[in-house]
């Protein structure tokens, strides 16, 4: 599995103006957000999408044909996968945080480190449930059916996060009510529960990629 880590680094390395990129972004528009919550997500989202290149990266002309000749099975390859992704997520997280606070630091404001905690436990949380659902589709299609079917669910996810209230009001589901009664559970059960999902998610997306890899002709 080195071996793997060694190549998609050097895969990485090739889009470090994409990196830079990204970081520019991030410090530029820590200056407006005045929620914590944006700079970590926003670091978060752009890194991920870098690492799944890498899985389009390999695929390009026949590059699973040889890969698999390699002493590396598809299963592993696909652990790798995830690995990579989590470790990137914790990553971005940290570098954001130094961010956030270097910001700050210029601008005279101080930062509620148990408020900030908090915001990136759950931005941890949003991010593997984000891995485990983007994931299985890169494995399962080729880049342009990937790209569309993911930017459909993003679309659908947007439309039920920003417009959707409109629909739950007429389906007779009081939405704020749920929030509601969301905002009165308990931090630490919210983690807890939030945790569980996304490791019970996280199986469920392992095992439907493997499934996926395993059927893939190369």
């Amino acid at each position: 599995m080195k071996g793997l880590f060694v190549k998609d680094l050097y895969l990485l390395e090739k889009q470090k103006l994409f990196f830079l990129a990204t970081i520019f972004l991030t410090v530029m528009n820590a200056q407006n957000f005045q929620m914590l919550v944006l700079v970590p997500l926003f670091m978060l989202f752009f890194v991920l999408s870098i690492i799944f290149t890498t899985i389009t990266l390999d695929e390009t002309n026949h590059g699973f044909s040889f890969l698999f000749t390699l002493p590396v099975s598809r299963r592993k390859y696909v652990f790798q996968k995830y690995l990579l992704s989590y470790i990137s997520s914790l990553a971005a997280i940290l570098l954001s945080v130094g961010i956030i606070l270097i910001m700050n630091m210029l601008q005279g404001r101080t930062v509620d480190m148990k408020d900030l905690g908090i915001v990136l436990v759950g931005i941890f949380i949003l991010g593997s449930l984000y891995i485990s659902l983007i994931l299985p589709f890169y494995f399962k299609f080729d880049e342009g059916k990937s790209r569309l079917i993911i930017i459909v669910v993003m679309a659908i996810i947007f439309f039920f996060v920003f417009l959707g209230k409109g629909v739950f009001d007429r389906l007779g589901i009081d939405i704020m009510g749920i929030l509601l009664w969301i905002s009165n559970v308990p931090m630490w059960l919210l983690f807890v529960g939030g945790g569980i999902v996304a490791i019970v998610t996280c199986a469920i997306s392992v095992i439907l990629s493997f499934g996926f890899i395993e059927q893939k002709e190369l």
